[in-house]
């Protein structure tokens, strides 16, 4: 039942994390921005976090202000992905370069930062979220050789709710409307675009400026998450941008594919992350974490052939390439 309880509850976390992560990700390739700086904007993100929640813990703030300020940790972490997005917008909008090394270059750049302010304002070797966390979670008790075992399954949290709507709107937003029509058209075509009047420019900022904001947000799911014994935040988000990126392709840059695509990682993560509490798999749980990861590189490799990525995804625009 422990088991259970604890694959049910990573996997929930998982999906949050991988598919709003990934959708972030698909935002900027449908404007033609090849974006693998999705594992820095997230680190930004729980850097925001996480901050705000150092603050308070110092302070030695209620409950009840923990509640509330988890929120503003929350929208912080989006302020702080937002901003620093503008960086990788800069880079690849506006100088035009290598839009690949200037995503690596911002992971680098967002670990390092992250360090620095850990060293600088907390632990030297990690942060922890000291807030609640903001969920219905029912606890279940059970009753195993006379001990009485309790686990808390998080029926629904503002995760789920954030993660739905991003989902829900983020496909409504891009195949319902005239804004989704002409944000799509520029990854494919972005000269025709320009021809019939769209703003190519404004449109890749706008893709950008998305992309940093929902990465972030994700990265703050990550933050909330903190607060166990499972997952540190030690200037990486454990590399779960890397395998958002990998969700998105296999998900072909569609949203709904994506999202069924994070359900499925997501329960092979939540697995590997409960092994510790499956007795006959506690020696393996080590190694057991090892292979969502490989399963993530197995299938990059396959579904890379199949390709269906927007057709000027990485390719600077140039408006006198007409």
């Amino acid at each position: 039942m422990l088991a259970f309880a604890s694959t049910y509850n990573f996997a929930i976390l998982f999906f949050c994390i991988l598919s709003v992560g990934a959708i972030a990700g698909m935002f900027t390739e449908k404007v033609g921005i090849v974006n693998i700086s999705i594992n820095g904007m997230m680190i930004f993100g729980a850097l925001g976090y996480l901050l705000i929640s150092h603050a308070a813990n110092k302070a030695q703030l209620g409950a009840g202000a923990n509640i509330a300020l988890s929120l503003v940790a929350t929208v912080i972490g989006l302020l702080f992905g937002a901003v620093t997005s503008l960086l990788f917008g800069y880079a690849t909008i506006k100088l035009k370069s290598s839009q690949t090394i200037s995503g690596f270059a911002f992971n680098l750049l967002a670990t390092g930062i992250a360090l620095v302010f850990m060293g600088t304002f907390g632990d030297a070797k990690k942060l922890n979220n000291s807030f609640q966390n903001l969920a219905f979670s029912p606890t279940v008790t059970s009753t195993s050789s006379g001990q009485t075992l309790s686990y808390s399954f998080e029926v629904i949290s503002l995760q789920i709710v954030l993660t739905i709507l991003v989902i829900v709107l983020g496909y409504l937003a891009l195949y319902k409307t005239k804004w989704g029509l002409r944000f799509r058209s520029i990854g494919e075509n972005p000269q025709a675009a320009d021809v019939a009047g769209v703003n190519v420019t404004k449109y890749k900022w706008q893709g950008v400026i998305i992309s940093g904001i929902l990465a972030s947000l994700a990265g703050t799911f990550f933050a909330q998450a903190t607060n166990n014994q499972t997952f540190l935040f030690n200037g990486d988000v454990a590399g779960l941008g890397y395998v958002a990126l990998a969700i998105m392709i296999v998900g072909q840059w569609n949203i709904l594919i994506i999202a069924l695509a994070s359900i499925i990682f997501s329960i092979f993560l939540g697995f590997s992350y409960s092994t510790p509490y499956i007795n006959s798999l506690k020696k393996a749980s080590d190694v057991l974490l090892i292979f969502p990861y490989l399963l993530t590189l197995i299938v990059v490799i396959f579904m890379s052939k199949r390709s269906n990525a927007p057709a000027a995804a990485g390719i600077p625009y140039d408006k006198s390439q007409r």
